[in-house]
């Protein structure tokens, strides 16, 4: 009983929210605010936490680096190149290099010491002709960030170049410049005598090329794109089912609104069978601007391309 008088209190209007759904006044409303303050609060916490909850929260990314190569591979095959193949090597200077910027706290194909990405691949004697580098951060999922990087000139570029023939990539959870973030670092290139070798060619001119000692610093520049979900390198398979934090922030956004505007909804109604004019309070104009921070929610898509 107490229950339902509760749920009518709130929902439906009469004399003892003087007419107007308790949950729809300026009182609940700004309550609404600090409870969703206070669980963003709750979720950056937990998520940088070493509790079972924090590692559910923080690191669930649907991220994984065969799935970065397939989905590369599936972009260059629709325009008729040919596929790139995973390179352990590439992979390890992946890795090298996100945990360069985790540990130096830097978003940047160049360290603020000057290191370049040229010395991660040259570090683990992976002699090259051509080289490139795509970085990313904070994307839920594979599919959203190779369409970041293709939206960019510079990172496309490096994804569909033909010159090269290697991938590397790595996925790594840490926390960069003050926030919990996931890292995917993408790097191509090319073996000398793979270069030399292919169909009896000679080697692309120094123009269009990266040279081991003349790296170059235009065209296809190494891009920032996000790293493997891991501390090890290559071929991360862990299959991760839990929700991210980016979702399950999302939900109780749109858990929110949901109530709100079924509550505006069942007061319209309530109000019109009673035949009783407000001259206060638009439910329809209300309604309308709900659905549109739902829509916006639903939509937003978190991630940075550098």
């Amino acid at each position: 009983m107490l229950l339902k008088e509760t749920l009518a209190h709130l929902f439906h209007p009469r004399r003892s929210n003087n007419h107007r759904p308790r949950i729809l006044h300026p009182r609940e409303l700004f309550n609404f605010v600090g409870l969703v303050i206070i669980f963003s609060t709750f979720v950056r916490i937990t998520a940088a936490s070493t509790s079972p909850l924090g590692s559910v929260l923080g690191y669930a990314v649907d991220i994984k680096a065969q799935q970065v190569v397939a989905e590369t591979n599936k972009t260059r095959a629709s325009l008729g190149l040919e596929p790139l193949t995973l390179n352990s090597s590439l992979s390890e200077a992946a890795l090298s290099k996100g945990q360069h910027m985790l540990t130096n706290q830097y978003w940047s194909h160049v360290a603020p010491d000057g290191t370049e990405p040229w010395y991660f691949i040259k570090n683990v004697g992976y002699g090259y002709t051509v080289a490139g580098e795509n970085l990313a951060r904070d994307f839920q999922d594979t599919p959203d960030m190779i369409s970041a990087w293709m939206a960019s000139p510079t990172h496309k570029a490096n994804i569909v170049n033909p010159e090269y023939k290697d991938i590397g990539v790595a996925v790594i959870n840490g926390e960069l410049l003050g926030s919990e973030t996931t890292l995917v670092v993408q790097m191509f290139g090319t073996l000398r005598q793979e270069a030399a070798l292919v169909d009896n060619k000679p080697l692309v001119p120094v123009a269009n090329a990266v040279d081991a000692t003349t790296e170059q610093h235009t065209g296809v520049m190494p891009t920032m794109s996000s790293v493997v979900q891991t501390t090890r390198t290559t071929n991360y398979t862990e299959e991760v089912s839990v929700i991210t934090p980016l979702q399950l922030t999302k939900i109780v956004f749109l858990s929110i609104i949901v109530i709100l505007m079924f509550a505006l909804v069942y007061d319209a109604i309530a109000m019109r069978r009673k035949q009783v004019a407000r001259t206060v309070g638009d439910n329809l104009g209300h309604i309308m601007l709900y659905l549109t921070v739902a829509i916006l929610i639903i939509f937003f898509k978190g991630g940075v391309i550098g």
